[in-house]
């Protein structure tokens, strides 16, 4: 019965991508919402040239969508990813050792299985993993150095996206041929290298092209024995085969990551004898991952049809060092899914049908080889099998209902369904509870409705009501711990309400969003490391957000954000530090944070940046008993353009040398802390060939 659902979803598979593009706006108000069902990630240079897509201003959509363009990513010479993301208004991401990260997106900086399933990590419109084999630290996947666009959607998705678009979705777009060869080289301190190349053909006039490209990134760390080596090779072909217009990506990852460990002592990140220090000199990551995607699109009679199919695989081992016992985990999945679209015209509006189906077959081991803590035992803790099917379908239709005034309805509809095989014995060792083969199933519906209207020249309001959901992610179910019972975890909802104000201008866009958001079945872990499987969450928060073309050589542009995130139920533990009472804040969930940026281009081919970063106080536990300070860092770039396509760049990263954690939090017992990197100087040189 699942091998006929399967085949008869991937056979039947509708969906679609909305693309919402316009020709001669800048090119950060272009927007791609590619997301779960979508499936369909073209770059800028697509959208400009394919002219039978929807066109629309981001300005207009009703949802609050950020973008980061091909020019600012270059300006922003990123290592983290979240070096470029946490100057997107509601974004707040912790960065960890090497790679390693958690996100927040209009919520707390969530760890574990919230943290791996409440955000969509996609690139060019298809999730980086499976919806129920998330990773919490997804970014580290996605083609950033080869990116031509990122995209944030803030809040819970539109019917398009399905699990994990709970709190929001991070969409990397990867450029299409375009007959350009480009490099770009970056060296920094403590032995940081890393170099980008793209080599492009396309014929003229016609869709025949292709082009490879290879991201080769090498750093030795600031902390002792850390640092990392990645390797990623992205490659394109386009095709026209008749009718159809054919974009066929495959994408390949390496990771060899050195891995430090947490500092642990009352503020231990402003002692310089710890903060450079590793405790855990023996942690690791090492991860592999190969993605491929088939994208054919037709036009005929109004309709366009877009069938996608896509395969992925991921294979990952690390040390869990963050955690007594330091267990050796091996984890990683295959999958197969259709991701297609139809999507047209009707009455006074535009509609969207969709039908998702997915085939994953994923596996976990987890084996502590040292000596007992605590209840952390010696020996194996886990170790399953699970074959997973999603199946979705959805439907939107934009009605104008009057000049310059749209109301969006839709729903998705969503199934999953899991069969877990457990390969050891179904037994209780230490704190971590084996149960027997069983299958888990899980349905969720949500509804969509959102108004958005132009009330002047350049200015909209909008104003949605969503709801998102998703179903248990692998190891919520089946790493259980022996306080929990198989088959106790429901499918997490996020209720919201969101209203909005956008204005452009030739010197002036503002942007400014509010939103109410409660959160049923939260499930987290807590500060002692037990999971909580029933928990309630309230969201309530304020992004605003500008940029000013003051004058030809000056720009300034900023963010600033409000957020309370509280908890709403009462959870009874053994310490004040775990306690949590109806009404705490919710730990690692700042009330203000924001970025602002002073540019200068004091004469043609020059331009230089300094940037604040501001991170507000923010308790570090659930009871609400040890706090970090927050912090403010400066970070000064600049880049001259020397002719005939070429560029020299710089930047220096915490210009004052101030000493932050990137990431503090409370748990066994202590305050642990990332420390945040000393001042350090990069430079580079880009440019086409």
């Amino acid at each position: 019965m699942r091998k006929f659902l399967l085949t008869t979803a991937l056979a039947v598979n509708l969906n679609v991508a909305t693309v919402f593009a316009q020709e001669g706006m800048p090119e950060e108000d272009r927007v791609i919402i590619g997301g779960l069902s979508a499936a369909d990630a073209l770059t800028i240079d697509e959208i400009v040239t394919v002219a039978t897509r929807t066109n629309e201003r981001r300005y207009a959509y009703p949802a609050k969508i950020d973008k980061l363009t091909d020019e600012r990513l270059e300006e922003l010479s990123s290592v983290h990813a979240a070096e470029a993301l946490n100057s997107v208004p509601g974004v707040h991401i912790h960065r960890g050792s090497g790679l390693e990260h958690l996100t927040s997106l209009r919520s707390p900086v969530l760890t574990g299985g919230a943290g791996a399933g409440s955000f969509l990590y996609l690139q060019d419109g298809i999730p980086l993993r499976a919806a129920g084999f998330s990773n919490v630290n997804g970014l580290f996947e996605a083609h950033t150095a080869l990116g031509a666009s990122i995209e944030v959607f803030k809040g819970p998705g539109s019917v398009t996206y399905g699990s994990n678009a709970l709190h929001g979705l991070i969409n990397f777009n990867t450029r299409l041929p375009d007959n350009k060869n480009r490099y770009n080289i970056m060296a920094g301190e403590d032995g940081y290298l890393s170099g980008t190349f793209s080599l492009s053909s396309r014929k003229a006039g016609g869709m025949e092209g292709q082009s490879i490209n290879l991201s080769i990134v090498d750093d030795n760390g600031f902390r002792e024995a850390s640092g990392y080596s990645q390797q990623k090779l992205h490659a394109t072909m386009t095709r026209s085969l008749g009718q159809w217009e054919a974009v066929w990506r495959t994408s390949v990852q390496n990771l060899e990551q050195e891995t430090a460990g947490f500092i642990r002592g009352n503020d231990a990140y402003l002692d310089d004898d710890i903060r450079f220090s590793n405790p855990n000199p023996e942690a690791y990551r090492d991860s592999q991952s190969v993605r491929t995607q088939l994208r054919l699109t037709k036009n005929q009679d109004g309709e366009k049809l877009i069938l996608i199919p896509y395969a992925r695989w991921t294979d990952m081992e690390f040390l869990r060092h963050f955690v007594p016992g330091q267990a050796t985990e091996k984890v990683g999945h295959w999958s197969i899914g259709a991701a297609n679209a139809l999507h047209g015209r009707a009455g006074n509006g535009s509609y969207i049908l969709g039908f998702d189906a997915e085939y994953t077959k994923g596996y976990l081991d987890e084996f502590q080889a040292g000596p007992s803590v605590f209840s952390f035992v010696q020996g194996a803790h886990y170790d399953y099998e699970v074959d997973a099917i999603t199946l979705a379908g959805y439907g939107e239709y934009d009605w104008e209902i009057a000049s310059n005034t749209h109301l969006k309805i839709g729903a998705r509809a969503e199934y999953v369904d899991y069969a877990y095989d457990n390969q050891i014995d179904s037994v209780d060792v230490g704190r971590f509870r084996r149960v027997d083969d069983r299958s888990d199933d899980f349905f969720v519906f949500t509804p969509k409705v959102a108004l958005t209207s132009q009330i002047a020249d350049n200015l909209h309001v909008y104003a949605r009501a969503v709801r998102g959901a998703r179903a248990p992610q692998v190891t919520d179910l089946y790493s259980l711990q022996t306080q929990q019972q198989p088959g106790e975890i429901e499918s997490e909802t996020l209720d919201s309400l969101e209203v909005g104000i956008k204005k452009q201008s030739q010197t002036l866009s503002f942007e400014a969003a509010a939103y109410a958001m409660e959160k049923d079945n939260f499930f987290f872990r807590n500060s002692a490391g037990l999971n909580v499987t029933n928990g309630k969450t309230s969201h309530r928060g304020l992004e605003v957000s500008a940029r000013w073309n003051a004058t030809d050589w000056l720009e300034l542009s900023g963010n600033i954000n409000y957020a309370d995130h509280s908890y709403n139920f009462s959870d009874a533990a053994s310490s004040a530090s775990n306690t949590i009472t109806e009404g705490d804040k919710v730990d690692t969930a700042p009330e203000v944070y924001g970025t602002g940026v002073v540019k200068l281009i004091p004469f043609d081919g020059f331009s230089t940046e300094i940037e604040w970063r501001h991170l507000g106080e923010y308790f570090l536990d659930p009871g609400n008993t040890q706090t970090y300070p927050g912090h403010d860092v400066l970070v000064l770039r600049g880049q001259y353009e020397m002719g005939d396509g070429h560029a020299l760049f710089a930047r220096v990263d915490n210009l004052f040398d101030k000493r932050y954690a990137n990431r503090a939090d409370f748990a066994f017992g202590s305050e642990r802390y990332f420390p945040g990197r000393a001042r350090t100087i990069f430079v580079g040189l880009r440019g086409e060939f």
